[in-house]
């Protein structure tokens, strides 16, 4: 220091900003290719559930009688094999009979003739048909026993083709996404906050506290969950919410005794016993200590919860306790792509694709949280 020189002459020190621990653990996933790839194929399944329906342009519940189990294809529908048989029905019910037809630009062009005056109201029968709009008479001759009529087309396309009941299966899949992601999610979050919670004090507390927290645990294994299910319809009547309840009430019983294990460990470590004795309060060891350490067990843990879960769900609709028709789930649309897997292959093959592309991306991020929240690598 020179003569004249105060301190305060002295530039201040750049402030180091300290790494917190999920700071760390996100810049270690995002180095991490196979997670952050499996990560982008969730979220764009996800989009498609939630946008998807808006985009298609054929509602979920619509019955096509005309398209039942169409195959899947890119072309649009109505071919012009199909149109002529389409029409001749429509003719037979107007008791008519079809002497010319023609199709141009997505247009029909029909004469019908027939042994008396044709009544034009039932010319309603075009427009319901899958394949016709409203027709339209340019022409009537004969006293009105001949009718040329002028009809469009309607272009429908089937990407993934129908089920066996004409209902589009693209449609469908991105609803039963939707549902799949709701229930698997919610229900694992319901089962992640209650479990980690339970088994972390349990696990700390121990002694007295611990004993009894397990046995309430072991009383709650023994309930059968499909009366506990059944009960809940019976009292509160079939509700879409209810699956939520009933899988969130069971799911994280394995939870608690997971991170009970991890806390028993954990709370014989150095740095439990630094906290004590420096007088930290028992809820912040178990939020600043304990629990962060158990989140990479809870993290590959929760990556086989979610499709359990999905699974599950699919169960209960089987049973009829769970997505009640029209709605629809993954899982059920693959039973029923099963009991028709000979004719209808797609009606598996599809749902399926989808199912495994989820499952599959969610044991990839669940390797990636574990890989990121190990404690060895902080």
């Amino acid at each position: 220091m020179t003569e004249g020189e105060t301190v305060t002459d002295r530039p201040a020190a750049p402030l180091v900003r300290g790494r917190s621990l999920w700071g760390a653990a996100g810049r270690r996933l995002k180095r991490n290719r196979a997670a952050m790839g499996a990560l982008l194929v969730l979220g764009l399944i996800a989009l498609a559930g939630v946008i998807g329906p808006w985009l298609n342009g054929h509602p979920y519940d619509r019955v096509y009688p005309e398209y039942v189990r169409r195959p899947p294809s890119l072309t649009a529908a109505p071919q012009v094999a199909e149109i002529r048989p389409a029409a001749d029905k429509i003719a037979a019910r107007m008791r008519a009979r079809i002497e010319v037809l023609e199709v141009a630009a997505g247009v029909v062009r029909v004469t019908l003739a027939a042994e008396r005056p044709i009544d034009e109201r039932l010319l309603a029968y075009w427009p319901r048909s899958d394949l016709f709009g409203a027709a339209v008479v340019t022409d009537r001759t004969d006293e009105g026993r001949q009718l040329v009529l002028a009809v469009p087309v309607k272009i429908q396309r089937f990407l993934l083709g129908t089920d066996q009941n004409g209902r589009d299966l693209l449609a469908r899949m991105l609803l039963g996404v939707k549902i799949s992601f709701a229930v698997g999610l919610l229900a694992s979050a319901v089962a992640l906050l209650i479990g980690v919670t339970y088994g972390a004090t349990a696990g700390y507390l121990g002694g007295r506290t611990d004993e009894i927290m397990m046995r309430i645990v072991d009383v709650m294994y023994a309930l059968p969950f499909i009366f506990f299910v059944i009960m809940l319809v019976v009292f509160f009547g079939r509700n879409f919410a209810l699956m939520f309840i009933a899988v969130g009430a069971i799911e994280w019983l394995d939870m608690a005794r997971i991170v009970r294990g991890q806390t028993l460990s954990i709370r014989r470590q150095e740095y439990i016993a630094a906290a004590e004795a420096l007088g930290v309060g028992t809820i912040d060891i178990l939020r600043r200590h304990v629990i962060p350490n158990t989140l990479g067990t809870v993290a590959v843990y929760l990556t086989l919860l979610i499709p359990k879960v999905i699974l599950l769900e699919s169960f209960l609709s089987f049973l009829g306790l769970g997505v009640q028709e029209p709605m629809t789930s993954l899982g059920v649309l693959i039973a029923e792509g099963a009991r028709g897997i000979q004719g209808t292959t797609y009606l598996l093959a599809w749902p399926a694709l989808v199912l495994v592309a989820m499952l599959s991306a969610a044991n990839f991020i669940g390797d990636g949280l574990r890989d990121a929240l190990d404690p060895k690598d902080r």
